[in-house]
């Protein structure tokens, strides 16, 4: 997560190292960072000043809770210490070992582990190239964890459409990878906020959340009981102008509202899906991290998960295959998906499927 793109200052702090998110069974979600120093010299850093520092980056990105990963120097009281700020000191050992008993097969699988680094360096070097392409990246990975979940669903959206436009299975091998990736990494991080969303749905009856999310779908970056103020200083100016031109009382109420903004054409199957989310609870808090894995195996890395892994995870579920589909027919509905990205989400979970074609193929 790059901070020096949102915040466009010379920061010290250039990034995060980790940024994780978990989701409880109300669907409230919690954030994680973590920072990882593996030196051992005289000006590697101390654990105390290390803690100190990530606790106020905790506190700048609005994190739960944060993590320290250090080479070594971490005693009983410097984790007592990081406890008692909300953080979780560690030694590479530690993490070595925590890494081994709860990552097992999972390592260097989807978006993570060394060889999805290498990956992402070559997609990075080849958006660079193009300007849209290279806003997209750093949108990505920076500006939209700054976003309230429902601005981030639009600009994601938007995203995805410009993405979907892009795909032709003609494209060189670079630029079909960078496509993917962005597809892979956009659908994702839509997923992820889609369960956010229904997180606020929990306490609200249907009609209730219906106005919220067209009314949070409808406001920009000015928030709409402002908008709403405006909205009226232009309906009694338009009203003075339009009566004093002697026009009918028809059109100046067909006027009135006309600054108002209106929701996207997509509110009514966003609230209805974030609304089957919050139905299916238990399901829906996995559902980011499943996605975050399946999409990138299968439309970026071109290959199917193992049934040992796909259970480990969860992703052979028949709950968690309705949930998936659900979000394809949601990206279908918004025109913002493509062959390879509809197939690696609803193909059966298999090394094949029932027809005989391997996942990523069109059908």
């Amino acid at each position: 997560m790059n901070l020096q793109r949102h915040y466009r200052e010379a920061l010290t702090v250039t990034d995060l190292d980790l940024l994780a998110f978990d989701f409880n069974p109300q669907l409230s979600a919690a954030k994680y960072i973590g920072e990882v120093k593996s030196g051992t010299g005289k000006s590697a850093p101390k654990p105390l000043d290390r803690i100190i520092w990530l606790r106020g980056i905790q506190e700048l990105v609005q994190a739960d809770s944060a993590e320290l990963t250090i080479a070594h120097g971490v005693t009983d009281r410097i984790r007592s210490l990081g406890r008692s700020l909300g953080i979780t000191a560690q030694n590479v050992a530690d993490f070595e070992r925590r890494e081994a008993d709860a990552v097992g097969q999972l390592s260097n699988l989807g978006p993570h582990g060394v060889d999805a680094l290498i990956m992402e360096n070559e997609v990075k070097a080849t958006c660079k190239r193009q300007s849209d392409l290279e806003r997209a990246f750093w949108f990505l990975r920076g500006e939209v964890f700054f976003l309230e979940p429902f601005l981030a669903i639009k600009q994601l959206i938007e995203l995805l459409e410009k993405v979907s436009q892009l795909w032709t299975p003609r494209l060189q091998d670079e630029e079909a990878l960078a496509t993917r990736w962005l597809a892979a990494e956009a659908a994702s991080l839509l997923t992820l906020n889609l369960v956010t969303a229904a997180g606020m749905s929990v306490t609200l009856d249907r009609s209730d959340w219906d106005d919220l999310v067209a009314e949070r779908l409808a406001e920009g970056s000015i928030p709409m009981h402002q908008m709403r103020k405006i909205s009226d200083s232009v309906d009694k100016f338009v009203a003075g102008v339009l009566t004093a031109a002697g026009v009918g009382p028809d059109i100046r109420t067909e006027a009135i509202g006309a600054f108002l903004p209106e929701p996207p054409d997509y509110a009514g199957p966003l609230a209805e899906i974030c609304w089957r989310f919050k139905s299916d609870a238990p399901v829906a808090r996995a559902l980011p991290r499943q996605m975050d894995l399946l999409l990138f195996e299968r439309l970026v890395r071109q290959r199917e998960l193992s049934p040992q892994v796909t259970s480990r995870m969860g992703i052979d579920r028949p709950g968690s295959a309705r949930l998936r589909r659900l979000v394809a027919a949601f990206l279908r509905g918004c025109n913002v998906t493509f062959g390879e990205l509809e197939s690696a989400l609803t193909a059966p979970v298999g090394k094949e499927g029932s027809d005989g074609s391997k996942a990523g193929e069109t059908r």
